[in-house]
């Protein structure tokens, strides 16, 4: 049985797209059998998904991508979960009836928050809310400036809201956003890269997570 992993936060630019498909290009080219829902209205996903047919041609993505009805997501869901070992699903950038369905449907839910004051006051109430529909939200910190004291300023301020935090994070290399805008991760790259050093501990933590 597949496990439906959702990217969430409502504060926007959080980088769930990017982080989405860096995590389906890792599982897919580990050989496992990966699904994509893009729910943000933005459509990013879609955007990086077309790119990467054009970059490697209609049949050889490796991912398949499902549009879906928020009204039924949760028995959508359930039908092709038997298909795949991952479902990941990126979720608008908002707390609406849509991203509360899609929490509901989801086996595990992690909020990429970029380390600055404006991320930490939007993440918060969205985190009391996954919490809320019995979730144990897991923090993923997403373009960490090194040596950086302010995230260890929003760390502890994370914690003592009783946030989970991460131990791997992804930093803010440029590489990210040049793969994506192609429609590639930077596992297809160099997968011995520092940055897909990143993406292999965050998706082995998020496995750990579910």
């Amino acid at each position: 049985m597949g496990k439906v992993i959702t990217f969430s936060n409502q504060k926007g630019g959080s980088g769930k797209s990017t982080l989405s498909a860096n995590l389906a290009v890792l599982w897919s080219n580990s050989g496992y059998k990966v699904a994509v829902i893009d729910a943000d209205p933005q459509k990013s996903l879609t955007y990086w998904l077309s790119e990467r047919k054009k970059y490697y041609g209609d049949d050889d993505i490796g991912i398949n991508f499902y549009n879906f009805d928020i009204r039924n997501l949760a028995e959508e869901v359930k039908k092709i979960k038997r298909k795949y070992d991952f479902i990941i699903i990126d979720s608008p950038p908002a707390i609406t009836f849509e991203t509360l369905q899609i929490i509901k449907a989801s086996n595990g839910v992690f909020v990429p928050v970029q380390p600055s004051p404006l991320d930490l006051m939007a993440t918060l109430p969205f985190l009391q809310i996954a919490r809320e529909e019995k979730k144990k939200p897991l923090i993923i910190l997403n373009r960490v400036m090194p040596r950086a004291k302010l995230t260890d300023a929003m760390i502890l301020r994370l914690r003592y809201s009783g946030a989970k935090i991460a131990r791997s994070r992804i930093s803010s290399k440029v590489i990210f956003a040049e793969s994506f805008a192609v429609g590639r991760g930077v596992i297809d790259i160099n997968v011995t890269s520092d940055a897909a050093k990143e993406i292999i501990n965050v998706g082995n933590e998020i496995l750990r997570n579910l």
